[in-house]
């Protein structure tokens, strides 16, 4: 998981570092990073975004968003 998060921009990955592996807050990951708040969780949204799609859990969607349809009886 680190190593997705690493692998982003920086602009996205380093929110995600602070909040989930250095404990900070959003408040705090704003102030650190001068930003403001809703950047920060517009970054996380984006970051969490991409790092589910490297890391293959969005199981039964396509890389593009779309759902895959099952198939009855398959």
């Amino acid at each position: 998981m680190l190593s997705a998060i690493l692998s982003l921009q920086e602009t996205l990955s380093q929110p995600m570092y602070l909040y989930y592996y250095e404990g900070f807050s959003t408040q705090e990951i704003a102030k650190v990073l001068q930003i403001q708040v809703s950047n920060v969780r517009n970054r996380m949204c984006r970051a969490r975004k991409k790092v589910k799609l490297m890391l293959g859990e969005n199981m039964g969607t396509l890389a593009d968003g779309r759902r895959l349809r099952r198939i009855a009886g398959r």
